[in-house]
């Protein structure tokens, strides 16, 4: 439970508090007496709620080339080329007025590649068994979009189809970053 809201409600609360601090007015004088509450509510209904203005809902493809997973008995962290491809769906706002700054909040789905040797395997497996098998792997996280380069960091887990739970990390935590770069626009 500590790990979930670590990860994914601790993004969303960050998310929010910047968000709360941008839509803030600039002028703070107290003249609550001369506005009314109906006025407040017809002037939020009119100017759009602040969690949504400048913002939408994007969607795309994302692929994740590896992982950095902790191995507990060394409290240490291991980077496995487990291979994700999918697609996401995330909340997107617009951070700058001049520039083409963008942030989301992407919730992802796809398939994964998962690598499996006789370090991560509690399988009693024979040398003709693939070393590779398929998986699901969901995930969430921050990337931050800056003109034409991307840069995220997201979190998710892993589980293996055949293998299950015999393999060391299914369905624990990995971490992920991603630098790119659109090519086309």
């Amino acid at each position: 439970m500590y790990n979930y809201f670590s990860c994914g409600t601790t993004i969303g609360l960050v998310f929010l508090f910047f968000n709360f601090i941008a839509a803030q007015p600039e002028n703070n004088s107290l003249e609550s007496d001369s506005i009314s509450t109906a006025d407040t509510v017809r002037h939020n209904l009119q100017s759009g709620f602040w969690l949504f203005r400048h913002a939408r809902v994007t969607g795309g493809q994302l692929t994740l080339p590896f992982k950095i997973r902790k191995i507990h008995e060394r409290e240490t962290f291991r980077l496995t080329t487990d291979v994700t491809m999918g697609g996401y769906v995330g909340y997107t706002r617009k951070l700058s007025v001049q520039g083409d700054y963008r942030l989301t909040i992407p919730l992802t789905a796809g398939l994964t590649f998962i690598n499996l040797n006789d370090n991560n395997t509690s399988a009693a497996r024979s040398e003709t068994d693939a070393a590779v098998v398929p998986g699901l792997t969901w995930s969430t996280g921050l990337i931050l979009q800056m003109d034409r380069y991307n840069i995220g960091l997201l979190c998710g887990k892993d589980y293996a189809s055949e293998v299950g739970n015999d393999w060391e990390y299914h369905g624990k935590w990995w971490w992920s970053f991603a630098i790119g770069f659109v090519f086309l626009q």
